[in-house]
């Protein structure tokens, strides 16, 4: 049973996340999605106080535990309406948020993805999920999804996988996972961003480039590009948003633009863009 995982928080950030998880369910072959709900949040504070507290009753909590419960069952029919045929599990922890993540992914080694709704300069919600991407992403064993809060659904056609001319032949990791990448009338763009306005390097790596590409991914239509930008994410998200592009891959560890940057450079970045998801490779 293919799982995705999606967390959530109850804002319109991780809402549109189950949105995308239902339609990426659909298209991708999984049969299971699991919400997961922590109570790592103001409205669950006072069920880890101390008795004492008059506030802190029976009735409080049931009421709060059904307000759960009543969310949960609204996001699930998100699901089953677009998606009828996915099976929909809802898991409730108090445990952090990342634990609470990494104990499921130990319960249930289904789960194969796990989408994050991201919160984004077009809107704010101040979601708990998406203070947390960083976190989640360095620790997690899977690949995620990051959904920017102003993404709506299209058929993925175009990827944008920046990537480095000298890590350029480690790309097998790029084909571990050609459940997407094989789809029909997928293109893949590769984006070189280089730093110096001095290209000699590229031009040399050229010919390794393209002899490599077109070895591996001979089915796939492909081309490379190459910008300068002396901003790394600034140049992802310029030539994102200058050319088609559905989903932007990172690629995992030392073959990733992203692990050169800080984890801050990062947020940045996936705050900035607004427009496409971003599927972070394992």
């Amino acid at each position: 049973m293919r799982t995705i995982l999606v967390p959530v928080d109850f804002t319109s950030t991780t809402e549109n996340a189950v949105k995308v998880a239902a339609q990426w369910a659909k298209q991708y072959e999984y049969t299971h999605i699991i919400l997961l709900k922590t109570s790592e949040e103001s409205e669950f504070d006072y069920l880890h106080m101390a008795e004492g507290h008059s506030f802190v009753n029976e009735e409080s909590i049931n009421s709060l535990l059904e307000k759960t419960e009543l969310r949960l069952n609204e996001l699930t029919h998100i699901i089953t309406e677009k998606s009828p045929e996915i099976k929909v599990s809802k898991a409730i922890s108090e445990w952090t948020l990342t634990r609470s993540i990494n104990d499921l992914l130990s319960d249930q080694p289904s789960i194969e993805l796990i989408i994050l709704g991201s919160d984004d300069q077009a809107v704010s919600s101040d979601s708990l999920v998406s203070e947390n991407i960083i976190g989640i992403a360095r620790t997690s064993p899977v690949k995620i999804l990051v959904v920017p809060n102003g993404y709506h659904y299209s058929t993925i056609k175009n990827i944008l996988i920046p990537c480095d001319v000298d890590s350029i032949a480690k790309l097998d990791r790029l084909f571990h996972h050609k459940s997407i990448i094989q789809q029909q009338d997928v293109q893949l763009m590769f984006l070189n961003i280089h730093t110096k306005e001095s290209n000699d390097t590229i031009e040399l790596k050229k010919v390794e480039i393209e002899e490599y590409i077109h070895q591996n991914l001979t089915e796939i239509p492909s081309k490379i590009y190459y910008s300068y930008d002396k901003n790394i994410i600034n140049g992802i998200l310029t030539f994102a948003s200058s050319n088609e592009t559905d989903l932007i891959i990172a690629l995992p560890g030392k073959h990733s633009f992203l692990y050169y940057l800080t984890s801050t450079s990062i947020s940045e970045g996936i705050y900035q863009n607004v427009n496409q998801p971003v599927l972070i490779l394992k």
